[in-house]
């Protein structure tokens, strides 16, 4: 697959190391992406073919990190198998990042299924008005998988609901804490420069407006 990426492409694929660390918000979002030349090399990406590497689906900025952590966290909500898939093939649609998109989906995993499906399935229950079964003393993936009809209404119902909130809170927490860190940086920046005696020409220069919360 190395062999088909494009130069531009290549751009697109440059480790978190290197990209831009003078911008906070990048700076601490880029350690949640695994390395894209790691990712490149893993077959079960290659049905999207080079589409998922083109350069807008690695950038980091405000736009594609929020709508990242909002397909990732609804996905990892979802109880079905190919979360990873479906959220890789949906930040192609909305064109997200794809790694943080695929990495989020990992909060839930073997430790943290049974409690998380248990609460999603209480939720659901009590949503549709129906009696919970009787849970047992452990909840495991036998018992789930023996209950399967009788819960998987209750359990789909109360995962989209924790699947919605999770994403839309996950999207504005994000598009806010950035545009707060962007605002950080300006007013740490010029409390500098007017340390420094260059707060007139720090005031003068358009270069050093305040941004527009983008990054």
């Amino acid at each position: 697959m190395q062999q088909h990426v494009s130069k531009r492409v290549r751009f697109a694929l440059k480790p978190a190391s290197e990209i831009d660390k003078k911008a906070m918000p990048k700076k601490l979002v880029s350690w949640i992406m695994p390395h894209p030349e790691k990712v490149a090399h893993m077959r079960q990406w290659g049905w999207l073919g080079r589409q998922l590497f083109a350069p807008d689906l690695w950038h980091l900025n405000r736009r594609t990190v929020a709508l990242a952590f909002m397909n990732g966290l609804f996905w990892a909500c979802m109880p079905m198998p190919l979360q990873m898939g479906a959220s890789a093939l949906c930040a192609l649609l909305i064109r997200c990042n794809v790694p943080i998109s695929v990495g989020l989906v990992w909060l839930t995993n073997p430790i943290t299924m049974p409690p998380y499906y248990l609460a999603a399935y209480n939720l659901g229950a009590w949503i549709l008005g129906s009696e919970p079964i009787s849970m047992p003393e452990a909840v495991t993936f036998e018992w789930i998988q023996d209950q399967l009809n009788l819960i998987w209404w209750p359990l789909l119902t109360g995962a989209l609901v924790f699947g919605l909130f999770a994403a839309l809170l996950g999207y504005v927490v994000i598009r806010f804490w950035w545009s707060m860190q962007i605002r950080r940086n300006y007013l740490m920046r010029k409390s500098r420069l007017s340390a420094n005696g260059r707060d007139g020409a720090a005031n003068n220069d358009p270069s050093d407006l305040p941004p527009d919360g983008r990054a």
